[in-house]
């Protein structure tokens, strides 16, 4: 498996992880360090940095550009 459909994987499962009412720390925790991100014990804070390296991840570059006219 690539290491892009890894860290895709890993993005999705820490969104799910985070989505839930009570995300487990240890799978979060586990899932950031593994993807190379800080972790942050606020779940909002938290979500704000995944969602933003899934940004980077999913959408090129030259595409991102084009979203931000």
């Amino acid at each position: 498996m690539s290491k892009e459909l890894v860290t895709r994987k890993n993005l999705e499962k820490l969104v799910d992880e985070l989505m839930k009412d009570q995300p487990n720390r240890q799978t979060v925790k586990k899932l950031t360090s593994e993807l190379g991100m800080a972790y942050s014990v606020d779940p909002l804070t938290q979500m704000n940095t995944v969602l933003q390296s899934m940004n980077s991840v999913y959408l090129p570059s030259n595409r991102r550009d084009d979203l931000e006219r």
